[in-house]
């Protein structure tokens, strides 16, 4: 896992949107996800990490506080790459491995296996988790 900034790409196409942060969201992460990636070749890898990533934005940041939120940007590249970004309000640090006999924690496992690369920037405050595609 490296960190990355965030990064402005003028020839990219990028789609954003800030979501209320509640569970009911993530499905409507998915939608926005498949509306503007519709004919996309990684179209459901990108919609699976971006419902991992924005789950996890909910169930471990102050974004599931009320009134909080998370935003999701996809970036839909000339070179038919995409980064996805999803920014939360921050919150105690848990990236981690899960254990061989933990229930959860396995989304981050799912990111790797599917993402060229993938990382996380910021700190408690806030925080943005990226992943690359191609």
């Amino acid at each position: 896992m490296a960190l990355s900034e965030p990064q402005e790409e003028p020839d990219a196409r990028t789609y954003r949107r800030i979501f209320p942060g509640r569970p009911d969201q993530i499905g409507e992460v998915r939608r926005f996800i498949r509306e503007h990636l519709a004919d996309h070749h990684r179209l459901e890898d990108v919609a699976l990490v971006a419902s991992e990533l924005t789950t996890n934005a909910w169930e471990h940041t102050a974004s599931s506080a009320p009134q909080g939120t998370f935003s999701v940007c996809a970036r839909l590249r000339p070179d038919d790459s995409i980064r996805l970004e999803v920014e939360d309000k921050g919150g105690p640090f848990v990236f981690g491995q899960a254990g061989p006999d933990d229930e959860g924690g396995r989304g981050l496992g799912i990111v790797d296996a599917l993402t060229v690369e993938w990382g996380v920037a910021g700190d408690a405050n806030g925080r943005m988790v990226w992943a690359e595609f191609k």
